[in-house]
């Protein structure tokens, strides 16, 4: 019996690495989803970790009448919840410093704004560390009286006539954190660079993108438990003053940011710095009411004043029956 002669398989030489092909056009979508979720979950953790070092900061401050270099010392003191060692910190701080060609991160102090010293500052509370030459400060204690005593003088709701904020709101500390985030995944930085382009010049925001870093930015705003002072902006950069929004700073200088206005002497009436006078439309009137008439008396910075005290003498006219001396008026521990 004869068997026919088996026919000889031909190598399938097609066929070769196409089982290789398979893996990767699988395991590399896989692959990119993974990194992917690794970079999600970091950041989303960077950002948790970055409100309760700002939120940490912000009550530091809250305690220290505002101060940036105590912010920025107990900010840098919050980042041990993502560098536990100081040599890692220093580390990472000065990797951002190189990168950036500026601050390693920057802390903008939105409020209180500069504009409500002029309507809020009390020339009483130069008490120390400051002493009577010293920053211009708010009252922190017994706002709803200087409140009241705001709308008494024609204030619509209590709102300054320079910087429209009350006095709740001058009391209120409002920042905003830029941090910049290298990414774990390769070609998001060519992404970010183009992301810069359409950002504008004067947002923080524009230099981070610039070098391919990812800016986080988170805000708190916490009530503040001392007198708000006015402070300078640091000189390295790391604090600021004001709102992106509001425009780039004026020629005048960093302190001049929210106009002329804001590098008067403390106690200067608005409008004194372009010849202007408090009686003047624009410059302490406060604002009309619809039917074209005045909502109160023109603004008086003698009246203002949050303890009651006139230029002619009048004394404590502002300050009702039964309530204590300008002297008295402090419901909180003497300050440091």
């Amino acid at each position: 019996m004869r068997f026919p002669l088996a026919v000889p398989l031909r190598p399938a030489t097609r066929q070769r690495g196409a089982g290789m092909a398979g893996f990767l056009l699988t395991a590399l979508p896989v692959l990119l989803l993974g990194a992917g979720a690794i970079e999600t979950a970091h950041w989303l953790f960077l950002r948790q970790t970055l409100s309760h070092a700002l939120v940490e900061a912000g009550r530091a401050a809250a305690t220290r009448h505002a101060q940036p270099a105590a912010l920025a010392r107990a900010f840098e003191d919050a980042l041990r919840m993502l560098h536990p060692e100081i040599r890692q910190r220093d580390a990472a701080l000065a990797w951002r410093r190189r990168a950036l060609d500026g601050p390693p991160w920057r802390i903008r102090v939105i409020r209180p704004a500069r504009a409500a010293f002029l309507d809020h500052a009390d020339p009483g509370t130069g008490a120390p560390p400051f002493g009577a030459l010293g920053p211009a400060q708010i009252r922190n204690d017994r706002q709803h009286e200087q409140h009241q005593r705001a709308m008494r003088m024609g204030w619509p709701a209590g709102r300054g006539p320079v910087s429209g904020e009350t006095v709740f709101e001058a009391n209120t500390l409002q920042l905003e954190l830029i941090w910049p985030h290298r990414p774990l995944l390769p070609g998001v930085a060519a992404v970010l660079r183009l992301m810069a382009e359409s950002a504008s010049p004067e947002d923080d925001r524009r230099r981070v993108l610039t070098q391919g870093l990812l800016p986080i930015v988170r805000s708190a705003t916490l009530a503040m438990h001392s007198h708000p002072a006015q402070w300078p902006d640091l000189a390295d950069g790391r604090v600021v003053h004001g709102n992106p929004a509001s425009g780039p700073p004026s020629a005048a200088g960093p302190d001049c940011a929210h106009g002329p206005n804001a590098c008067l002497p403390h106690g200067s009436p608005p409008g004194a710095a372009d010849g202007g006078t408090a009686g003047e439309a624009g410059h302490g009137v406060p604002p009309a009411v619809p039917d074209g008439t005045a909502a109160g008396p023109p603004y008086d910075p003698a009246a203002s004043r949050p303890d009651g005290s006139h230029a002619d003498g009048r004394g404590n006219a502002g300050i009702e029956a039964g309530d204590a001396a300008p002297g008295d008026l402090s419901c909180d521990p003497p300050l440091p």
